[in-house]
């Protein structure tokens, strides 16, 4: 029987916030060097990222090192609820405010960008690279609307692979997952 996208959702959280922390920190540095030397960069990407919530894989050794490579960093941001997010220029350190859903991010004073690279959480992914989010359709909204295409790195302990999750019209597949183990292009 094919499990329906709540009861992933509920299966891989309670998975995701079992994992014990510095379990979590091991993932963090495996995933950062897989992502490092899997995906081809050319040194001038501007690099979407994310502020790690909820257990999600930690990102931010892998932005800390992609800022050292030159990369310019950003992060989305939920301007108003159920809308497409913008992505705010970020550099680590750098102050950050709550966006309508309580995630830290840029405040609106920094510049807005368009990511050539979108790393990107998630809660489950499955073998053919679709991904299932919290359910709230705001990367699939913002992918949507972006007139450039960017490349789109699932980022995710490998314990949230499952068999199969349904594709809907307006969900987006992965071009890269990344987590602790391999890197897998889609």
């Amino acid at each position: 029987m094919t499990k329906t996208k709540a009861d992933i959702r509920k299966q891989v959280l309670q998975y995701r916030n079992n994992i014990v922390a510095n379990k979590q920190q091991d993932a963090a540095q495996s995933a950062r060097n897989n992502f490092i030397q899997n995906i081809l960069l050319t040194g001038d990407e501007i690099i979407a990222a994310y502020m790690p919530i909820n257990g999600e894989l930690d990102c931010l050794p892998l932005v800390e090192k992609l800022q050292k490579l030159g990369h310019e960093i950003c992060l989305p941001a939920v301007v108003k609820k159920n809308q497409a997010m913008v992505f705010r220029r970020w550099e680590q350190g750098s102050k950050l405010c709550k966006d309508a859903h309580n995630i830290s991010t840029p405040n609106e004073k920094s510049k807005s960008m368009i990511p050539d690279i979108i790393i990107m959480p998630l809660v489950a992914f499955d073998k053919s690279g679709m991904r299932l989010g919290y359910g709230k359709g705001y990367y699939d909204r913002t992918i949507a609307k972006m007139v450039q295409k960017s490349l789109l790195v699932g980022y995710a302990y490998a314990g949230q692979e499952v068999e199969y999750i349904e594709q809907e019209a307006h969900d987006v597949p992965l071009d890269y997952l990344v987590n602790e183990k391999e890197v897998r292009q889609f």
